[in-house]
């Protein structure tokens, strides 16, 4: 049984860890985790955490170590790597989800034959629902990648990008989307009760028709556009509805470009700033 090293059991660490734990995957996990409430957390979920790695050395070999995945904030990764710098992992499999640090970053700080996976996963990586997009350096062999792409999609869907480039895209979508999609529909709860409703049934209306229209979207494989002509009669509620949503000039579609071009470009600065 292969063993992964979680480094990092924050919202993102225990989220993919508890993702893991619903599949019941073939591996030995151990987490490494220097605030004391995090490993307790770690320790309940059924998985053996150390303060720093060097504990962790004292139980297990380095050699045994198949792979490492990096799961703290992109601002701690220098001072998390540098343990590793003066050791000899040439066999084993880094897997990185910090936002902005490339495959170059790490090679700098690490050595130039790290075999490395840059993953960008989401929030609902926690309950099984999460969605990552990858890539992996040149010398990540088939096996290393069938391992990776267990571990990735175990909890939710991993999506195989060609280009590296295209992480800070995906992060800018995906690993901050669901932030998006809780503002939509904090906002439609405050604009449903400022309308009049209760904030229970607000929350109701706006999180049950979120659910639904996604589930409808993901069963029929029927193109969004599609969809949204089929609830638009001519001249009704909807299409009103739309003519502020699609406007052109201040609708949708430049909101959200606006926003996820600033957060790509945030994880770009991130690799630079690194």
């Amino acid at each position: 049984m292969k063993n992964v090293v979680l480094f990092g059991y924050g919202k993102m660490g225990s989220s993919i860890a508890k993702g893991w734990m619903l599949k019941s995957l073939n591996y030995n996990f151990l987490v490494v985790e220097k605030e004391m409430s995090l490993r307790t957390i770690a320790n309940n979920d059924g998985i053996k955490s150390y303060e720093n790695f060097e504990q962790l050395l004292k139980f297990v070999d380095f050699k045994q170590l198949d792979i490492i995945f990096l799961a703290v904030k992109p601002q701690q990764m220098n001072e998390a790597i540098q343990v590793f710098s003066k050791i000899n992992f040439s066999k084993t499999l880094f897997i990185s989800i910090a936002a902005g640090l490339s495959f170059d970053w790490f090679q700098s700080k690490l050595k130039k034959n790290i075999k490395l996976i840059r993953a960008m996963p989401n929030l609902p990586a926690s309950i099984g629902f999460g969605v990552t997009g990858y890539c992996k350096t040149s010398n990540v062999n088939k096996i290393d990648l069938h391992d990776g792409e267990d571990l990735l999609n175990a909890f939710g869907k991993a999506i195989y990008l060609e280009s590296e480039t295209l992480i800070d895209v995906v992060t800018a979508i995906s690993g901050s989307g669901p932030a998006y999609v809780f503002y939509f529909v904090e906002v439609l709860c405050e604009i449903g009760m400022s309308e009049g409703l209760s904030k229970k049934d607000a929350k109701t209306l706006a999180l049950e028709t979120v659910i639904g229209s996604a589930r409808l979207l993901e069963m029929s494989n029927i193109d969004p556009k599609v969809l949204k002509k089929n609830v638009s009669s001519p001249g009704g509620t909807t299409e009103a509805g739309l003519e502020i949503l699609a406007s052109n000039n201040d609708g949708l579609y430049n909101l959200l470009e606006k926003t996820v071009i600033n957060a790509k470009n945030r994880a770009s600065e991130l690799n630079s700033n690194g």
